[in-house]
């Protein structure tokens, strides 16, 4: 995931499901830095700024998101990052 559609997909879920997103936790591959993976967490609105770690806990670069809430449609979640990651994709012409 680039950089740029990480912040948008966090901003989209903070701002479409709010209270209803009760908590956000995960490690994201990020493009830009495919050796230090990004550390995300969140909890209805309210986002902790990204941090980093020096390298990968267990050797396997594959992002993982955890997320509970109410009304949450795995679905839509994955789409919105999907669509969010296309526009980023295309915006930047790649």
């Amino acid at each position: 995931v680039r950089a740029v559609a990480l912040t948008l997909f966090l901003q989209a879920l903070a701002e479409t499901m709010g209270p209803n997103l009760l908590r956000l936790k995960g490690i994201v591959a990020v493009a830009e830095a495919p050796d230090t993976p990004a550390v995300v967490h969140g909890v209805q609105h309210v986002f902790h700024p990204m941090r980093w770690l020096d390298a990968w806990p267990d050797g396997t670069r594959q992002s993982r998101l955890v997320l509970i809430g109410k009304r949450l449609s795995t679905g839509w979640v994955e789409a919105l990052l999907e669509t969010i990651e296309d526009e980023v994709a295309q915006v930047s012409g790649q």
